[in-house]
């Protein structure tokens, strides 16, 4: 780690100060480093079975690198009204460089496209659904928790979307979305959802829907990330002062208009359903701790630093819980949206007749956690989940690699 940091400050040091959201800069090297210390800093931190020193120098360098960017860099959080700017940034042709340090570039004139919009809307391709717990972890709009109403489970999907951070909304399909480009209304389709929960973030027009055919850009860094990273690291170093929260957290609430986080409110009363998720973290801070948690998970959700935050947290226990979607209470007919027309009918025996209805067979369409007595929707239910404390936060060395060094040894409980 010596050596990484080293090559990071060289980069730093001597990378092109100007802005280009597709070429590596001094700017993209600090949210590297941002995001690499808090990484260190973190997994020495909460990992005492490895007896790493130094946690703390690795977590000022994150809010060292991280203040750079915030103070000198030439980047802000990009925002047009909270109803779309979140979704802005992901489903733009070209990367808001307002906010976007580094992207990777897709463009149709240059032919190179990923498979993103395919992906989230055809039923032989994936059927990507978010998890119900990511859902329960979204706000209310003013600011109060959505687990904290009674049971907050079994409420159905309606009513559960409903005044929430406006994120939920530019993030999965709720009442009233439409397609880029398009103004007829759907709803989340089963066909291309496992939990209902219909990814939207990154999803463009209908014209980018054949396979291999989407053009918008892809954010690799962007600034929304590094504020997270400051906030978290302070919090960590248990230096983190309502002025941290102000010019990080806050900017990111503010987008989506949202109330600021409030240290003091924060660490007074911490959220027993995140506490449930996050076990190691205690002290004086855990309340703001957890809230950052969750403005991270929310903020980040499906930019590929999930895993890596379980494993830093110490907290790999989560990925071995059961993947579930939406509450149905039972066998029945479902609007989806309120509109006055059935959107998905749940059966048993012989399949419904009729039109612009989702039929789903309980039991192998769809499965409840209660069978016919209803529950939350379960996904692959019978396929194992497991993680193992004693050995999955350190991947195997390579047999190739061993034999390459005999110097090196398994890591624990690989043999």
């Amino acid at each position: 780690m010596d050596s990484v940091l080293a090559d990071l400050d060289f980069a730093i040091a001597n990378a092109d100060e100007g802005k280009n959201v597709e070429r590596v800069t001094k700017w993209t090297a600090l949210a590297l480093k941002s995001r690499i210390c808090l990484f260190e800093g973190t997994f020495r931190k909460y990992h005492t079975e490895f007896k790493l020193p130094d946690a703390e120098r690795f977590l000022r360098e994150s809010v060292s690198a991280s203040d750079k960017l915030m103070s000198t860099g030439p980047y802000g959080i990009y925002k047009s009204t909270p109803e779309k700017s979140y979704l802005d940034l992901f489903a733009s042709k070209a990367a808001i460089d307002q906010e976007i340090i580094l992207t990777r570039r897709f463009s149709t004139a240059l032919q190179v496209w990923h498979n993103l919009n395919y992906y989230t809307i055809t039923a032989s391709y994936g059927r990507p659904g978010l998890n119900k717990s990511l859902v329960n972890t979204y706000l209310m709009k003013d600011g109060s928790r959505f687990t904290d109403k009674p049971d907050f489970n079994k409420i159905q999907f309606f009513e559960e979307v409903q005044n929430r951070d406006p994120r939920l909304s530019q993030t999965i399909r709720t009442p009233g979305y439409t397609r880029i480009g398009n103004t007829k209304i759907l709803v989340p389709e089963f066909t291309a959802s496992t939990t209902g929960y219909q990814v939207i973030k990154y999803v463009t027009s209908e014209a980018n829907d054949s396979f291999n055919k989407s053009d918008n850009d892809m954010p690799i860094f962007r600034m929304a990330e590094v504020l997270l990273n400051y906030a978290e690291a302070k919090a960590e170093l248990g230096e983190a002062a309502q002025p941290d929260i102000d010019r990080s957290i806050k900017l990111l609430r503010d987008r989506v208009a949202m109330p600021n986080l409030n240290i003091v409110t924060a660490n007074a009363n911490p959220d027993a359903y995140l506490a449930s998720q996050y076990q190691n973290v205690n002290g004086g801070n855990k309340g703001l701790i957890l809230e950052i948690r969750r403005e991270r998970r929310i903020e980040l959700v499906m930019e590929s630093l999930r895993w890596n935050d379980l494993m830093r947290w110490k907290e790999g226990h989560l990925n071995a819980q059961p993947y579930v979607g939406m509450y149905f209470p039972g066998l029945g007919k479902y609007d989806l949206d309120k509109n006055g027309t059935t959107d998905v009918e749940i059966y048993t025996g012989t399949k419904p007749t009729g039109s612009g209805i989702q039929f789903l067979k309980l039991g192998s369409e769809i499965i409840l956690e209660n069978n016919t007595n209803g529950g939350n929707v379960l996904v692959n239910p019978s396929t194992p989940k497991t993680f193992r404390e004693d050995r999955d936060y350190l991947f195997p060395i390579p047999i190739q690699e061993l034999q390459l060094n005999e110097n090196l040894t398994q890591n624990p409980n690989w043999e």
